[in-house]
């Protein structure tokens, strides 16, 4: 029987001051409104699981929390990494994300800690059982009154503080309840990310990885198609990169692809899709970029990495890219595999005839001859 039918029987309504007496009634308003939060959070669960970032995650738990109550600070540490720390901190002043940076070296400190207390607790309490009292010194400003931790099969994989309360009391039973269920989901949902991530990414670089991106290019076949429009893919490479490893060793060759990415990333445009394709080889995705604009897209990027300068122990260390460029034509029927050769073919011959060049492919005997040509009075360069 629903609560609608119960509260209109006429049974119910003729001893109504009986039930009420009883407590009976009291009892059955408590149990709706308790499976309507639960209604609530399981929706709101539902929403948490289907972020594909920490930080829309993020936004998404402080727009929930927002509607109940409001913590004048929230702080959440979280470690993006698995194989090593990678520390993220999110500082959130009235509901809203502020610039202030916290510097958190790892969480294995806290590890002990939330072995014994796994749920909401006391600020005061972990104040209390740490030894070194000195790392909770950043958190001392937000004047925390509750911490929250994000628990996985991983271990601690983050920490969430809740500041006092804007409005009203300290937090009371019924609303620690609720942060402990929403935070739980939470927890899930920010292991599901973080794990995703590593799914999708190189580790060295943070950039998507092969698979990634070809998924990604399929999808644009397959959209290209439909809306009939072209799109571009570049494959670049270091030049001379063996040689540079040779000379300055492994560790400098890290650093400079670490510093290339960065670079890269920053030269993107919106909606771009760039990864490591292996090695020292990097590609992009250049949704509805024609021929043209993947020219201009691969001169830039060329033209950044010219003038990019990595600084490594005492040197300064400079290098060039070679790039080619294969644009998808929807009349075409070619594959992600002949895309990407077309594309490696253009780089193959930006190679071979100088390096630190875009070359876009081109079909036809001509090309070919032309190739014949230089490979007759020309030895073919290592790539």
């Amino acid at each position: 029987m629903q609560w609608k039918e119960i509260a209109t029987n006429s049974l119910i309504l003729k001893n109504y001051e009986l039930f009420k007496k009883s407590g009976v009634l009291d009892y059955i308003d408590e149990t709706h409104s308790n499976n309507k939060e639960l209604e609530d959070l399981l929706i709101e669960a539902n929403e948490i699981f289907r972020q594909e970032t920490v930080d829309e995650l993020i936004n998404l738990i402080i727009h929930f929390l927002a509607e109940k109550f409001i913590p004048s600070n929230m702080v959440f540490i979280l470690n993006e990494g698995i194989m090593f720390n990678r520390i993220k901190t999110i500082v959130c002043r009235n509901m809203k994300i502020s610039n202030d940076i916290i510097v958190i070296e790892s969480l294995e400190p806290f590890e002990q800690f939330f072995r014994t207390y796994r749920g909401t607790t006391s600020f005061l309490i972990l104040e209390n059982e740490m030894e070194d009292t000195g790392l909770l010194a950043p958190f001392v400003p937000y004047k925390p009154r509750i911490v929250v931790p994000v628990l996985g099969i991983s271990g601690l994989y983050g920490m969430i503080f809740f500041g006092e309360k804007v409005l009203g009391e300290d937090y009371d039973t019924r609303e620690i309840s609720y942060i402990d269920k929403l935070m739980n989901f939470t927890s899930i949902g920010i292991q599901n990310t973080i794990h995703y991530e590593h799914s999708v990414r190189d580790s060295k670089t943070g950039l998507y990885n092969h698979n990634f991106f070809i998924h990604r290019v399929n999808e644009q076949i397959a959209r290209a198609k439909r809306v009939q429009k072209p799109f571009s893919v570049i494959l670049m490479d270091i030049d001379n990169f063996k040689l540079f490893n040779d000379s300055y060793g492994h560790l400098a060759g890290d650093e400079v692809i670490i510093q290339l990415s960065k670079v890269l990333k920053r030269a993107l445009r919106e909606g771009d899709i760039l990864s490591r394709f292996g090695g020292e080889e990097f590609t992009i995705l250049l949704p509805y970029a024609d021929k043209n604009e993947g020219w201009n897209a691969a001169e830039r990027f060329r033209k950044t990495v010219e003038e990019m300068e990595t600084k490594y122990q005492e040197n300064i260390l400079k290098i060039t890219i070679s790039l080619g460029i294969a644009t998808y034509n929807y009349h075409e029927k070619i594959n992600d595999i002949t895309l990407l050769k077309r594309a490696d073919d253009a780089l193959y011959k930006s190679k071979k005839t100088g390096r630190n060049k875009t070359t876009s492919f081109k079909s036809g005997l001509l090309t070919k001859a032309q190739d014949m040509d230089y490979n007759e009075s020309n030895q073919p360069s290592l790539k």
